[in-house]
């Protein structure tokens, strides 16, 4: 179950050194400094800042909105990014390998050309990660656990996702052309409707059935 927190806390860059109507990028000093100062059962929303560029590896960011926030090229490496909300976000070209994405919420974001190997998407409450929509062309997202994840209709044309734990997941009407799915697990996926044109199903772990594919 997702905590249920009473209060908000807006994260701004007007309650920082930046003037009003500074829109460059928020550093990584500035941004822990609030973290620090944020009460623990506050959530934080950070819809629409830009952290282009940032360093926010392996900080605690569980929870946070970053709903169509700029994240495009940022450092995420080993983050945990539990339950946080990613709706609509730019995270193309960025970094987050080995980061916590358990129960994430990537609805229709932006993550083309991004790095996200070794990540786990998988919670233990139950909680599935939805990246409906999302555009993932050319992401490597090799070695991720993603049992039960939500990528329908998602675009992952050029796609590395060798050796991913894909078990349940739902990949309804996924573009999956030229993606590399070898040593995948995809025991009891639904692949119906999805563009498979081109993809490699090599050294698969469980066999594909005729039930899971319909073209």
């Amino acid at each position: 179950m997702r905590p249920v927190y009473p209060n908000y806390t807006i994260f701004s860059p007007t309650q920082s050194s930046q003037p009003a109507d500074d829109y460059s990028p928020l550093t990584r000093k500035e941004f822990v400094r609030f973290l620090l100062a944020t009460p623990t059962k506050s959530e934080l929303r950070c819809q629409g800042l830009n952290f282009s560029g940032a360093d926010l590896s392996r900080l605690d960011l569980r929870y946070i909105n970053f709903k169509m926030a700029n994240l495009r090229a940022a450092n995420l490496t080993h983050a945990n990014l539990s339950g946080a909300n990613l709706e609509r976000a730019d995270l193309s070209s960025a970094c987050l390998d080995g980061a916590n994405l358990q129960g994430v919420k990537m609805l229709c974001s932006n993550a083309e050309g991004a790095s996200l190997r070794g990540c786990n998407f998988e919670d233990p409450a139950g909680v599935k990660a939805n990246m409906e929509g999302a555009n993932l062309k050319g992401v490597d997202m090799e070695g991720s656990q993603m049992t039960g994840i939500n990528l329908r209709v998602a675009t992952l044309k050029n796609a590395k996702l060798k050796n991913c734990n894909l078990r349940g997941a739902t990949l309804a009407g996924t573009d999956l052309e030229n993606c590399d799915l070898s040593g995948c697990d995809l025991q009891e996926a639904n692949l119906r409707g999805s563009n498979v044109k081109g993809a490699i199903f090599e050294e698969m772990l469980t066999p594909l059935h005729m039930s899971q594919s319909v073209r």
